[in-house]
C-alpha cells in the first residue's frame, strides 16, 4: 500500500481575516522597505488597521538588508583595489540605469505622486545630473503614457535642460516642451552660424516632421507669426521645407498644408490642388479650373496657392521631362499656369505685380 505524501505544515497566518492589514504587513516585509519613500503612511496605516508599533518596528528591522551600505562597501573595496573613482561611479551608475530600465512599472511610478502629494526631493535632485537625465529620456520613449515621465520631462525643460531633449516621441505629447524645443530649433536656423545652418535645418525638419500631429502644430506655429516682409518669406520658406520633409517620410500632410495656405475658402481650388497633389499628377481637368480662376476672377486669387514646391516641380517635369506629354488643347493653360506661379507675386502693400517675364510669356500665349 502506497504511502500518502507528507503534508505541508501549516502555518497560521494571524492577518488572515484581515485583507488590509496582509497587505500592509506584506509591505513592511519587502526587503529594505523601510528605505522606501512612503514606508511611514503604510506604516501608520498598519497601526490605523490595528497592528502593534512593537510588531510593526519588529517586521521592518526583519526585512532590513542594507543593500545601500553593502554597496557603498563595495565601492570602497573597488576603491582600494586601485580603481578609479569615475570609473567606480560609472559603473555603478549603468548597473542600476540597467535594473531600473529592466524592472521599471509605470504604474508604480506614477503612484509616486498619489503617495507623495507633491514632487518627491529625489527626482528633483536626479534631474540635476546627466546620467539620469538620459535615463528618463530613453523611459519616456518606451512608456510615453506614463505621467510620472511626463512630469518628469517637464521639470527638466523647465530646469533649462530642452536642448538635451532631441527626441520629438519624448515632447511630443506635452505642448509646453514641444513648443521650446520648436522654439530653441528655430532660433539655432535664425541665429546659429552660417556654416551650421543646413545643419540645424535638418534637425529642425526631423523634429518638426515626426508626425502628422508634430507637423500641423509647427507649421500652424509658423503661421501665426507676423513682422516684416523679410519675416514672411522666411516662414513661408520653411514651411514649405517642412511640407516637403513630410512628403518625404511619407506622411499624409498635402491637405493640411492647403488649408493652411487658406487655400480652404476657395472650394474649387482646394478641390483641384488637392486632387492633383496628392496624386503627384498633373490633369487638365484640374489645370482648366485653377486657369479660369486666375484669369477670370476679379480679383484673381492668391497667388501662394500656386506656388507650392510641389505643384511647381509637377509642372516644370510636364514640359521638360523626357517622355512627357501635355494635350496640345490645354498645353497653353499649363504654361500660363507655370508662368503665373513664377513671375506674379505680392509687395508689402498687398499689392499683385508682375514681372516681365511674364508679360512676355502671356503675350506668347496669347497669339
Amino acid at each position: 500500500m502506497a504511502e500518502a505524501p507528507d503534508a505541508e505544515p501549516y502555518e497560521y497566518d494571524p492577518y488572515a481575516d484581515n485583507p488590509e492589514l496582509r497587505e500592509c504587513v506584506n509591505a513592511l516585509s519587502a526587503r529594505d522597505a523601510i528605505l522606501e519613500p512612503g514606508i511611514a503612511k503604510t506604516f501608520e496605516q498598519f497601526l490605523d488597521l490595528g497592528g502593534k508599533e512593537k510588531e510593526g518596528a519588529h517586521i521592518l528591522a526583519e526585512s532590513y538588508v542594507g543593500l545601500p551600505h553593502v554597496l557603498n562597501v563595495m565601492i570602497e573595496w573597488l576603491h582600494v583595489a586601485g580603481y578609479r573613482k569615475r570609473e567606480i561611479q560609472a559603473m555603478v551608475e549603468d548597473h542600476l540605469k540597467h535594473l531600473i530600465t529592466q524592472h521599471f512599472d509605470p504604474k508604480k511610478a506614477d503612484l509616486i505622486f498619489t503617495e507623495e502629494g507633491s514632487v518627491p526631493s529625489w527626482l528633483e535632485e536626479m534631474i540635476q545630473f546627466p546620467t539620469w537625465r538620459e535615463l528618463f529620456y530613453q523611459l519616456a520613449e518606451q512608456y510615453p503614457d506614463c505621467l510620472m515621465l511626463k512630469f518628469t520631462i517637464k521639470l527638466v525643460s523647465d530646469a533649462g535642460f530642452q536642448s538635451e531633449i532631441t527626441s520629438a516621441s519624448t515632447a511630443q505629447h506635452q505642448p509646453e516642451v514641444f513648443s521650446s524645443l520648436v522654439k530653441s530649433a528655430l532660433l539655432q536656423i535664425t541665429t546659429g552660424r552660417v556654416t551650421d545652418a543646413h545643419e540645424h535645418l535638418q534637425d529642425f525638419k526631423t523634429l518638426v516632421c515626426h508626425s502628422q500631429h508634430t507637423y500641423f502644430y509647427s507649421h500652424s506655429v509658423l503661421q501665426s507669426l507676423s513682422g516684416t516682409s523679410q519675416l514672411t518669406h522666411f516662414r513661408r520658406w520653411l514651411g514649405q521645407e517642412i511640407h516637403r520633409e513630410a512628403l518625404l517620410r511619407k506622411h499624409e500632410v498635402t491637405n493640411m498644408g492647403l488649408h493652411l495656405t487658406s487655400v480652404g475658402s476657395h472650394s474649387r481650388l482646394f478641390e483641384s490642388l488637392s486632387s492633383m497633389l496628392s496624386r503627384s499628377a498633373l490633369n487638365p481637368a484640374d489645370i482648366s479650373i485653377l486657369y479660369k480662376h486666375y484669369t477670370e476672377d476679379d480679383p484673381p486669387p492668391p497667388v501662394q496657392f500656386l506656388q507650392t514646391p510641389h505643384l511647381l516641380e509637377l509642372l516644370v517635369q510636364a514640359f521638360f521631362k523626357p517622355g512627357s506629354a501635355i494635350n496640345k488643347d490645354h498645353k497653353e493653360k499649363y504654361l500660363h499656369i507655370l508662368a503665373y506661379a513664377s513671375s506674379v507675386y505680392d509687395n508689402e502693400d498687398g499689392e499683385r505685380l508682375t514681372t516681365r517675364l511674364y508679360i512676355a510669356v502671356n503675350r506668347v500665349v496669347t497669339n
